[in-house]
C-alpha cells in the first residue's frame, strides 16, 4: 500500500469523507429524502436532500427545441413564478435506443420520456454554502451522437459530490437528426446553426453552470469536463469550439476516440439530402421539417442512414467547429487546458457480446476477421499475434483479436493525441488504463466499454450486477474518483491512493493501470502498439468485424 493511503477501514470511519458508508449502505438504510429549495436565475427549484447529498434535476437551461426551435441554436429559458419541482430527471432528446440491453447493464438505462424539451440538467452537491467555491464536474454522457442521457441509477452524481466535495453536473442535449444535421448547403441563413446544435446545447449547458453554479457551492472559474465514449468524443470537439472557450478549464475525455477525426460540414450532405428526401420535404422549405412528429423524423433518419450515409455527428461547420482538436490551430485553442484521457482495457468485449461464439474463437477464424477488417496479410497477423503474446503469453486467439479492436479503436488513437498535446509543449496531459475485470460470465468481457462509469461516480455497487460488489470494488471506484477529483481541483490526478503519476510523453508513455491497486506503467504494450500501428479500418465496415459469420 502507498504511504499515506488511505484504506478501507479509515474511509469508513471518516464521517466528512463519507462515501464508502452510504454505498456499503444504500438499498438497506437510504434516508428519505428531504425537500430542499434554491433560487437560480430563473426563479425557484424544489430538490432533494438525501444521504448527505443535495440534487436538483431536470433544470432546463435551455427553452424547449420543439416547433420553430427544431434545427435552431438553443433559446433562453423563460422565468417562472412560484417553486418549480426539481426533484425528477427530466426528458430525453428523441431517439430510437436510451440503453443497453442485458441485466448487466439495468444501471445504464434511462427511462424518462422522450421529448424536444430535452436541455436540461442535474446539479449534485453536499451542500448550499455559496461560498464554497467547489470544483464543477461536469459529465457529459455517451452513447455516440445517436443516443443516451444524463440520469439514471449509473450517473447519479451524490456518491462523487460526497467523496470529494465537488459539484456534479450531468446533461441532456439534443441527439441524432434533432443535434446534428448539416443543413446550411441548403439554407444558411436559417439553419446555419443545424449542423452542431447538439454541441451548441452542451455550450449553453456550460453558460448555465457559469451563470448559475455558485448558489449550489460551486466554483465557475474550476470547471471540469468529463465524458464517456460519445461524451468523451463531444468533449474532444469542445475543444476546437471558440464558443465554448473559457467555460472549462480541464477535460477528461474517456474512450472518446472518435471525437479526434471531425470531418467537413460537405461530407454529411448526402445523408442529409437523402433525410429530406425521406422526409417528403422540399429543399426549399426547410421550415416544414419543424412541423413534423418527432417519431417520423427519427423513422425517416433510420431509413437515410445505410452502409454510404453514416448518421448524424458534429462537423467542421467554420463557424462553431472550426478544426479537429489536435490539429496545430486546434491545439492553440485549448494550450491552457490540462488533458486526461484514457480507455478500458478491453473496450471492444462489449461489441462482440452480440454473439458469444466470438470468445471461443479458433486460430483460423480469428485470421479470417482480421484479414477482412484490416486487409492483412497472415505474414502480419503472424507479427501481430507474437507482439501481444510478448507481454501475456496466454492470449487465446480471441483475446487477440479483442485487443487489437479495443487499441485500434480506441487507445492508438487517444495515445496519438496524446502525443500531440505533450509534444506542443502546453498544459500537462496524463493517460490511464482501467483494467478491473468484471466478474460476469467468468470475466469473460474483462474490462469493457463502459465499465468504468459507475466507477468514477461511485456507483459501482448500484452497477454490482456488472462491477461486481465487495472491498476490491470500492477500492477501485475510490482509486478513480480520487484521481478524476484532484485533477479537477488542480489539474494533476496523483494523490495519495496511487503510484506517481507522471504525465504522459513519447519517451516515457506512462500510463495509469487503474483497479484496486494501481500500477504506473511505462509503454504498456509497447510490442502491440508498434505492431498495429500502421493498422486501418474502414468505418463503414466496422460492423463485420464483430459480426460472427461462420
Amino acid at each position: 500500500m502507498t504511504a499515506g493511503r488511505p484504506n478501507r477501514r479509515q474511509f469508513l470511519s471518516a464521517a466528512a469523507i463519507g462515501i464508502a458508508a452510504p454505498i456499503v449502505l444504500r438499498g438497506t438504510m437510504a434516508m428519505a429524502a428531504q425537500p430542499v429549495t434554491v433560487n437560480i436565475r430563473n426563479g425557484v427549484l424544489r430538490g432533494a436532500q438525501r444521504s448527505g447529498a443535495l440534487s436538483f434535476k431536470g433544470i432546463p437551461y435551455a427553452a424547449s427545441t420543439a416547433g420553430a426551435n427544431r434545427f435552431k441554436a438553443p433559446q433562453p429559458v423563460v422565468d417562472w413564478t412560484g417553486e418549480r419541482d426539481a426533484s425528477q430527471y427530466g426528458s430525453l432528446s428523441p431517439q430510437i435506443n436510451t440503453g443497453m440491453s442485458g441485466e448487466i447493464f439495468q444501471w445504464y438505462n434511462q427511462h424518462e420520456p422522450l421529448g424536444e424539451d430535452c436541455c436540461v440538467l442535474n446539479v449534485f452537491t453536499p451542500d448550499l454554502k455559496t461560498d464554497a467555491m467547489r470544483p464543477v464536474i461536469f459529465y457529459i454522457h455517451g452513447g455516440g451522437y445517436i443516443n443516451g442521457g444524463g440520469g439514471g441509477v449509473g450517473l447519479d452524481g451524490s456518491n462523487l459530490a460526497r467523496y470529494g466535495d465537488v459539484v456534479v453536473v450531468t446533461i441532456n442535449h439534443r441527439l441524432n437528426a434533432f443535434g446534428y444535421t448539416n443543413l446550411s448547403h441548403l439554407d444558411p441563413e436559417n439553419f446555419g446553426d443545424a449542423a452542431n446544435a447538439g454541441n451548441l446545447d452542451i455550450v449553453a449547458a456550460l453558460e448555465w453552470v457559469r451563470d448559475n453554479i455558485t448558489v449550489f457551492g460551486g466554483d465557475p472559474g474550476s470547471v471540469t469536463v468529463f465524458g464517456q465514449s460519445g461524451g468523451g468524443s463531444k468533449i474532444m470537439t469542445l475543444l476546437a469550439m471558440p464558443r465554448a472557450q473559457g467555460l472549462f478549464h480541464k477535460a477528461i475525455s474517456m474512450s472518446g476516440a472518435a471525437g479526434l477525426n471531425v470531418d467537413p460540414a460537405k461530407d454529411m450532405e448526402p445523408y442529409v439530402n437523402t433525410l429530406i428526401k425521406e422526409l417528403g420535404v422540399d429543399p426549399k422549405n426547410l421550415a416544414a421539417m419543424q412541423q413534423i412528429p418527432f417519431q417520423a423524423v427519427l423513422d425517416a433518419r433510420s431509413r437515410a442512414v445505410t452502409a454510404s450515409f453514416e448518421g448524424a455527428r458534429p462537423v467542421i461547420d467554420g463557424k462553431h467547429i472550426v478544426t479537429r482538436p489536435m490539429t496545430p490551430e486546434g491545439l492553440a485553442m485549448h494550450a491552457n487546458v490540462p488533458l486526461l484521457l484514457g480507455s478500458t482495457k478491453t473496450e471492444a468485449s462489449l461489441f462482440f457480446q452480440t454473439d458469444m461464439r466470438n470468445f471461443n474463437l479458433d486460430e483460423d477464424k480469428m485470421r479470417v476477421r482480421m484479414r477482412s477488417a484490416f486487409t492483412i496479410d497472415d505474414a502480419k497477423i503472424d507479427a501481430i499475434m507474437a507482439a501481444y503474446r510478448q507481454d501475456t503469453p496466454t492470449m487465446t486467439a480471441s483475446d487477440i483479436l479483442v485487443a487489437v479492436a479495443s487499441d485500434v479503436q480506441f487507445r492508438r488513437p487517444l495515445t496519438a493525441a496524446a502525443e500531440m498535446k505533450s509534444a506542443a509543449g502546453q498544459a500537462p496531459v496524463y493517460m490511464y488504463n482501467f483494467t478491473w475485470t468484471i466478474p460476469w460470465d467468468d470475466g469473460v468481457l474483462g474490462s469493457p466499454h463502459a465499465v468504468d462509469i459507475p466507477f468514477a461516480f461511485g456507483n459501482a455497487n448500484e452497477a454490482g450486477e456488472m462491477t461486481g460488489r465487495g472491498d476490491d470494488a470500492m477500492e477501485t471506484a475510490m482509486n478513480m474518483m480520487s484521481a478524476f477529483v484532484n485533477f479537477a481541483r488542480t489539474g494533476n490526478p496523483n494523490n495519495d491512493r496511487m503510484p506517481e503519476w507522471k504525465p504522459y510523453d513519447a519517451d516515457t508513455r506512462v500510463s495509469m493501470m487503474i483497479n484496486a491497486r494501481c500500477e504506473a506503467a511505462s509503454d504498456w504494450r509497447g510490442e502491440a502498439r508498434r505492431a498495429i500501428a500502421d493498422l486501418t479500418i474502414d468505418p463503414f465496415n466496422r460492423a463485420a468485424l464483430y459480426r460472427y459469420e461462420f
